[in-house]
């Protein structure tokens, strides 16, 4: 009984030593697969970032792929760096403008000078500035302060009330200054820059962005076309200032603000500018193209009162007697539907499309007219608003 006690134990003594060896074969072959596995995994991931945006992962901690989620703390710190790239390279070519005009004093019937203050930026090193007409208009003397302090005396080379855009000239060279930009590649929430001299303090940076574009204002019984609508401070003194995009291209002149509004600031855009400064240059006047026509946008109401299926286009309400569309037949009630090709579907198309030709250009107009659905083309010469 004592040896089969003994066999016994001996067999168990021998089946232990087997059963700790499956056990550590078990985590090893765990240890071994987990690393297999995360190297695996790790290798994947990093080899696809736009499944895994969160994957690239700096010595920091902090996240340097940003594909498909937005890094609030890096977005803002990006911002701040490119306003202030922005005012290092435009604040030196923006320039403070006093133009004294000469205004009868009714109580004493005698001429009185009277200041207004405004801005400017030099968009020429030899001392070449664009401004806002209403800033210039009338000036008996101009008093031109650069950024370093010193002043000048200006000479305005031409002005435009219409787009209220101006040029003055100073005696000056080597002058910092800026290039215009694209105004039509703006983009409604783009981030802007002003930068001018609201009541007399010099060189103010505001920031805001892009509200709207190609608004049109009736301003003092005419209409400024194409403006840019911004939210970035715009104060008196700003006028004339220069509206910068992050990239630091000038793509508006700050014009006017809403009274008693918040947020609601207007520039001209820079290629109405350029177009300006280009004809004053080679001209020495601006003279806008002139169709001779007043217009409204097509739509259904109009379509039904007009007893037309056609609810696109700019219908003609007005023709001006001796007008270029007069003098080319066209008719009240015409709906205009394109120029030169170029579909038109609303009356601001249409006056946009003719602001981008020059007196003189020969236009073809496309027409529905009532008595007919097909169109038909007529040759306009443009002529001169006045």
């Amino acid at each position: 009984m004592d040896d089969l006690n003994q066999e016994v134990q001996e067999v168990k003594e021998v089946k232990k030593p087997e059963r700790k060896g499956w056990i550590i074969v078990l985590i090893v072959g765990i240890v071994i697969g987990s690393l297999v596995g995360g190297i695996f995994g790790t290798y994947i991931v990093f080899k696809n970032p736009a499944v895994f945006p969160w994957s690239k992962v700096s010595a920091g901690g902090q996240s340097t792929t940003t594909t498909g989620v937005l890094n609030v703390g890096q977005g803002a710190e990006s911002l701040q760096t490119s306003v202030e790239n922005v005012v290092q390279l435009v604040s030196p070519s923006v320039v403070r403008i006093v133009s004294t005009q000469n205004v009868l004093n009714p109580f004493f019937l005698q001429v009185v000078p009277q200041q207004g203050l405004g801005s400017g930026v030099i968009i020429q090193p030899d001392g070449l500035i664009l401004t806002n007409n209403h800033v210039i208009q009338d000036a008996s003397k101009i008093e031109v302060t650069l950024s370093d302090g010193k002043t000048y005396k200006g000479t305005v080379l031409g002005a435009d009330s219409i787009s209220d855009v101006a040029l003055v000239k100073i005696d000056a060279t080597s002058l910092p200054y800026v290039g215009l930009g694209d105004s039509s590649l703006l983009k409604v929430g783009q981030f802007v820059v002003a930068i001018g001299n609201p009541y007399g303090l010099d060189h103010t940076v505001t920031t805001g962005v892009i509200s709207a574009l190609e608004r049109n204002l009736d301003v003092n019984g005419s209409t400024m076309y194409g403006v840019i609508q911004t939210d970035a401070a715009i104060n008196p003194g700003n006028s004339g200032g220069p509206l910068v995009d992050l990239s630091g291209n000038v793509v508006g002149i700050n014009t006017m603000i809403y009274s008693g509004a918040q947020g609601l600031g207007f520039a001209v855009s820079s290629n109405t500018c350029k177009k300006v400064i280009d004809t004053i240059q080679s001209k020495g006047t601006m003279k806008w193209p002139y169709l001779g026509v007043q217009v409204a946008t097509m739509t259904q109401d109009v379509a039904d009162s007009e007893n037309t299926s056609f609810v696109e286009g700019a219908i003609v309400m007005t023709v001006i007697s001796g007008g270029p569309a007069s003098k080319a037949g066209v008719q009240t009630g015409d709906i205009i539907i394109s120029i030169d090709d170029k579909r038109i579907t609303t009356a601001d198309e249409l006056v946009s499309s003719i602001r981008a030709y020059n007196v003189g250009d020969k236009i073809t107009l496309g027409i529905i007219r009532k008595s007919g659905s097909n169109q038909i083309n007529l040759q306009v010469v443009l002529g001169s608003q006045s």
